[in-house]
C-alpha cells in the first residue's frame, strides 16, 4: 500500500488525490468537531472552502433547515449558530440537523479533497476507525493534515504518524511511504507517550488557551474518544454505518 503525507494544503494539488483514498487531519479543531457533531446526531455535515462560502452557501437553503458553523481565526463568526469547539455541539442543538461548517484550515482542506474516492475525517478522538477502514483497503492513500494557516501543524503531524504506526503493526504489511510520511512516522515515535502534551503546548493549542478555548484541548487528545468513521464523498460528510468503505466497484457507481 501506497500511502503519502503531506503537513499542508498548499503541498498538494486537487489532481493528486485522483483515484485515491483521502484522509484529512484537523486534531485542533475541525475533524474533532465533526466526530463529535455526527456523534451528537447530526445528520451531516456540507463543508465550505471559507467562513464567506458558507455563509453564501447557507443563503441559498432554508435557515430553518440548517446550523452555520465554524470559525474565524478560532472565534465564532458573527450570525453563526455554532463554533468550531466539539463541546458546543450538543444533541440537543444539532440532532438530525444539517450542518453548513466552514473553517480557517480544516473546511478548506477536507473540500480539496473532492476528487478522491473517498474522504475519511481523521483526528486523535476517532483514529482507531480510521486505521480499521484504511486496513481494508488496497488503494493507495494521501492524508492531508490540515496545518494551521499554511504552516506546519504539529498536533496534525504526530496523528498523521500515528495512523501510519497503527496501519502498520495492524496490517502486518510494509507501506510505500514519500517523505512527508516518513517523517510523520518519527515524529510520533519521538512523542507517542506525549500526545496530550503535544496538542496542549502546540503553537494552536496555546492560542486556543489565550482566546479562552482551553477546555477543547484535553477533548481534542481523547485518544478514540469517539469510535466512528466521518466520510466525505459528494460534498456531504455522513457517517459510515459499517465503518468500513465500500468496495472499489461499488464507489465507481456512485461517481
Amino acid at each position: 500500500m501506497k500511502v503519502d503525507i503531506f503537513f499542508t494544503p498548499y503541498e498538494v494539488n486537487e489532481e493528486n488525490f485522483k483515484n485515491h483514498v483521502a484522509v484529512v487531519v484537523d486534531v485542533l479543531r475541525a475533524s474533532t468537531t465533526i466526530c463529535a457533531a455526527l456523534s451528537a446526531g447530526a445528520k451531516e455535515i456540507i463543508p465550505a472552502e471559507s467562513t464567506s462560502a458558507a455563509i453564501q452557501l447557507a443563503g441559498n437553503l432554508s435557515r430553518d433547515a440548517i446550523l452555520l458553523c465554524g470559525e474565524r481565526e478560532g472565534k465564532l463568526v458573527e450570525g453563526f449558530d455554532l463554533g468550531n469547539s466539539p463541546l458546543q455541539y450538543t444533541p440537543a442543538l444539532v440532532r438530525d440537523r444539517t450542518l453548513i461548517f466552514g473553517s480557517t484550515n480544516g473546511s478548506p482542506a477536507i473540500v480539496k479533497t473532492r476528487l478522491a474516492r473517498y474522504t475519511l475525517i481523521c483526528s486523535l478522538v476517532n483514529l482507531d476507525a480510521v486505521v480499521q477502514a484504511l486496513s481494508e483497503t488496497d488503494e493507495p492513500v494521501v492524508i492531508l493534515c490540515a496545518g494551521k494557516i499554511a504552516q506546519f501543524a504539529i498536533e496534525d503531524a504526530v496523528c498523521a504518524g500515528k495512523v501510519i504506526h497503527e496501519l502498520q503493526n495492524r496490517t502486518g504489511r510494509d507501506l510505500e511511504l514519500n517523505d512527508g510520511a516518513s517523517a510523520a512516522l518519527i515524529l510520533f515515535d519521538r512523542y507517542r507517550d506525549l500526545i496530550p502534551s503535544v496538542v496542549m503546548d502546540s503553537h494552536h493549542g496555546r492560542y486556543l488557551s489565550e482566546i479562552g478555548m482551553q477546555a477543547d484541548l484535553p477533548f481534542c487528545s481523547d485518544l478514540n474518544r469517539i469510535p466512528l468513521l466521518p466520510v466525505y464523498h459528494d460534498g456531504k460528510i455522513t457517517l459510515s454505518e459499517t465503518k468500513t468503505l465500500p468496495a472499489k466497484d461499488e464507489r465507481d457507481k456512485l461517481k
